[in-house]
């Protein structure tokens, strides 16, 4: 997502009560729509956390400042264990600000920063390769990593193989629940359908 496009999103769950924010499957993102998200939930400046990198002066917090339309309702965040990076670090800050109510399963425990370096093999006939490498952890507020030690919800909810065959989501109408909906686990199941991956 752009920007633009987070601040639309907030700008109309601003003129709602409840917001479930469903971050399932969420492999992550940049860490500016991560930054962009948060400032549209809290009225102040965040500390999502510290930058742990190889060369010390680039050790810097990560802040995530206030912006546009705030979302002051109540907030839900469904996480399970393919939510990973920027959706976990997002979980996680909702839970140590006391901000929201998270569910689900646990995340992926996968934050760390990497960076991709582009090289050429060869003279006359030149091969092109890239090679990602691990340059940065996050250490959250509470002192921790999230680096395989994944967000532990709330409430742990999870689907089971039945559910998902038969296209129910428990864990979306519980969170509906919560926040006031009465939902079916047939109807919720319509919102997300669950994709079964080839082995």
């Amino acid at each position: 997502l752009t920007d633009g496009e987070v601040d639309s999103l907030f700008n109309k769950a601003s003129r709602h009560k409840t917001l479930i924010l469903d971050l399932r499957d969420n492999g992550g993102g940049s860490e500016e729509v991560l930054k962009a998200m948060l400032g549209h939930l809290f009225d102040h400046e965040v500390k999502i956390g510290d930058r742990v990198t190889r060369k010390e002066k680039d050790n810097k917090p990560l802040v995530a400042k206030p912006r546009g339309h705030q979302f002051t309702g109540k907030l839900i965040v469904l996480v399970n264990s393919r939510s990973a990076s920027c959706s976990e670090l997002f979980a996680r800050v909702v839970q140590l600000e006391k901000r929201g109510t998270v569910l689900g399963d646990r995340s992926a425990g996968m934050v760390m920063g990497s960076r991709v370096f582009s090289k050429n093999s060869g003279f006359d006939i030149v091969s092109p390769y890239a090679v990602q490498v691990t340059v940065e952890d996050l250490i959250m507020t509470d002192g921790r990593s999230l680096e395989h030690n994944p967000v532990v919800p709330d409430e742990i909810l999870l689907p089971k193989a039945t559910d998902l065959a038969s296209g129910r989501d428990p864990v979306l109408a519980h969170a509906a629940e919560v926040a006031g909906v009465k939902l079916s686990e047939e109807k919720a199941g319509t919102f997300f359908p669950y994709i079964w991956r080839k082995l």
